[in-house]
């Protein structure tokens, strides 16, 4: 490859890129490198690695660890903006891989530079880009979906493909789970997604106000009514009504609300004249509408009408593939909001995930932001975000103690259950490369399972991704 093209690549690399030789001078440096130390070319290539040590520029020279014992290394780095008299400081990540020749000798180490205020939009780029590739619909909607278990690639691939029936839909789940966000990604998958979907909470309002709210009213249909108003099945006219809450819903309106969904008509208090309305209705409850039926508190025949098409949205204790996807997604919003630049640590992310979150997707959004509010240094780890979720981790000091997180080899238990191969009997009986492969992958993915009881950390520990531990727990029926 000719060496100008190579060059230009490199410098179209997201990351800075430097190349030292056997004695950590500076031979090649990419543009974003150069640009990171405010420094020319032709200047750079006359230091040293140890004089931004010695200069008070870094605060660790990541190299003398790679030529001391010869192996990549990742660590955060700091580094002080020299034309800055504040003595700003700038975290970034160095990964640094050393080059052998032919004697084993570290000839060369190639590093490369990532600051920290980009690493959460990778993250989130990351984990966004495995939720949409799990389903394909005409508009995805602005990142409100993390979709990284089986359970949610589901509910998303049913509901692109029943997104143009207006047969009614009831979202059952906890609450917190994120039945508004599958119902506004119903709508955005729809046909009728070019007029807002109508929302309304039917616990929010009382049930005088609520119907007058969902029907609207004529002037003079109640006092203080000094004019005629239109509801919100009106206002949802072609498009999508959402009622949230409906076991809410008060048992002599049920009736009425059920009259509206079979005829496709409704009438406004106060009024004699039928008016008809083209809208798609959804429907969610946090309660188990047919134990409500049998209770005699909610309209069998509404119940049957509303459950068409029932979809449930399991609680985030039950697919925890989705907890630290989310915890990145909800870290890259807010530290955008709050102009901070805060990273999780492995140890947080992991007692984020073994957290149970009884109040699902919306606890987990309100403690990461009360972190990074909270917390202090670039790193958010549990030791330092207080008394903020204290009762919920309380239990971190079992959890640490656990098989989940031991980190060195050495302290994870052996496979009792794993045996030497007999080749020759295994070639007798014609057993494939393919099908050992298989058997020996699978027996190695149960192990880190079991040890780490965790796909992201089994994962980790792997070297390899959560969503392809996942897919081979599914190959592999784990």
């Amino acid at each position: 490859m000719d060496q100008a093209l190579f060059e230009i690549l490199l410098d179209n690399s997201p990351d800075g890129i430097y190349v030292l030789d056997h004695q950590g001078n500076y031979i090649y440096a990419n543009s974003i490198y150069i640009n990171m130390l405010n420094l020319t070319k032709a200047q750079l290539l006359t230091y040293n690695v140890h004089d931004f040590l010695t200069s008070g520029q870094i605060d660790i020279c990541i190299s003398d660890i790679v030529y001391k014992e010869k192996r990549s290394v990742n660590l955060f780095q700091d580094l002080y903006d020299r034309h800055d008299s504040s003595q700003r400081k700038h975290r970034q990540l160095v990964v640094s891989n050393p080059v052998f020749d032919e004697n084993g000798e570290v000839c060369n180490i190639i590093a490369f530079v990532r600051p920290l205020d980009t690493m959460n939009d990778a993250y989130h780029q990351a984990s966004m880009q495995q939720s949409v590739t799990a389903f394909t619909q005409k508009e995805k909607p602005d990142g409100s979906i993390i979709a990284e278990s089986p359970a949610i690639k589901e509910i998303l691939a049913l509901c692109s493909n029943i997104a143009d029936i207006d047969s009614s839909i009831l979202i059952t789940g906890e609450s917190g789970t994120g039945k508004e966000v599958i119902s506004s990604f119903i709508h955005t998958s729809s046909s009728r997604s070019k007029k807002n979907m109508v929302v309304i909470n039917c616990a929010s309002l009382p049930p005088s106000l609520l119907e007058a709210e969902l029907f609207g009213y004529e002037k003079g249909a109640f006092t203080g009514a000094s004019s005629s108003k239109a509801g919100l099945f009106e206002a949802a006219d072609g498009s999508t009504l959402f009622l949230d809450e409906i076991n809410s819903l008060p048992f002599d309106l049920q009736g009425k609300l059920l009259r509206a969904i079979e005829t496709k008509n409704i009438q406004r208090i106060g009024s004699t004249k039928p008016r008809k309305v083209d809208f798609r209705l959804l429907a969610a409850t946090n309660e188990d509408l047919a134990e409500l039926v049998a209770e005699k508190n909610f309209r069998a025949d509404l119940y049957y009408r509303l459950n068409v098409i029932p979809i449930d949205i399991p609680p985030l204790r039950k697919r925890r593939e989705d907890i630290v996807p989310m915890a990145l997604h909800f870290l890259n919003h807010y530290c955008k909001k709050y102009n901070k630049n805060k990273v999780f640590s492995q140890r947080t992310l992991a007692l984020i995930e073994q957290f149970d979150w009884p109040g699902n997707v919306r606890e987990l959004k309100n403690f990461v932001e009360r972190s990074i509010i909270m917390s202090s240094g670039d790193f958010i780890e549990i030791k330092n975000i207080g008394g903020i979720m204290q009762g919920n981790f309380d239990t971190a000091k079992e959890i640490s103690a656990s098989p989940a997180l031991l980190k060195d080899a050495e302290e994870v238990p052996p496979a009792a259950d794993l045996k030497g191969f007999d080749y020759a009997q295994m070639i007798k009986d014609h057993i494939s490369l393919e099908e050992h492969v298989g058997t020996c992958e699978s027996d190695y993915v149960r192990y880190a399972l079991d040890i780490y009881e965790s796909s992201y950390l089994a994962a980790k520990a792997l070297r390899t991704s959560q969503t392809s531990i996942i897919r081979k727990k599914k190959k592999y029926d784990l």
